[in-house]
């Protein structure tokens, strides 16, 4: 009997194929799909239109008009205590609120956007509309973008693992 290299090329190829449906027929679905994501420079376009929009409205002595989105921090109250990013609030006053934000975007942040991506697939979930900031502010801070404390009063400080994060000189690393 003669050897056939194409016939063997085909079974090799057949088994690894049938050997790859059967690994992702028994992937478990907890994966899920990674939320719709906004880049830095779409971020603070964002924060920047509102920032003016509020502006006008007060030169003209009205109310500004409701934000179309909202930045949520989820990261831990000792990393929220260092500092944030400017027009963003913390999860947990979200949550107390989260009616207000019906039918508006929602952006959660972290560290560099690990969580705000498994919260950001919980929300949209519940039906809101998300996007996860991916690199969060990590990218917000290698991108020399400003950094506010809760209480909205300008600082250097970012939480952040010096030893894992070079961040920019302009900033002081607080933390771990």
């Amino acid at each position: 009997m003669s050897s056939n290299p194409f016939r063997f090329i085909a079974l090799v190829v057949l088994l690894l194929g049938l050997r790859t449906s059967f690994a992702t027929a028994q992937t478990p679905p907890t994966f899920a799909k990674p939320p719709e994501v906004v880049s830095t420079k779409e971020l603070k376009s964002m924060l920047d239109d509102r920032a003016e929009a509020i502006k006008k409205a007060e030169a003209a002595g009205k109310q500004p008009e409701e934000m179309k989105f909202v930045l949520v921090d989820v990261r831990s109250e000792d990393e929220i205590s260092v500092s944030i990013i400017p027009g963003s609030i913390t999860k947990e006053q979200f949550e107390k609120d989260k009616e207000k934000y019906k039918g508006k975007l929602v952006i959660p942040y972290c560290l560099v956007g690990g969580r705000s991506a498994a919260y950001a697939n919980e929300l949209k979930k519940s039906g809101m509309v998300v996007k996860n900031y991916k690199g969060s502010i990590v990218e917000w801070v290698m991108a020399e973008m400003p950094l506010v404390t809760i209480k909205g009063e300008a600082t250097n400080k970012v939480f952040v693992d010096a030893s894992r994060f070079k961040i920019p000189s302009k900033y002081e690393a607080v933390g771990k």
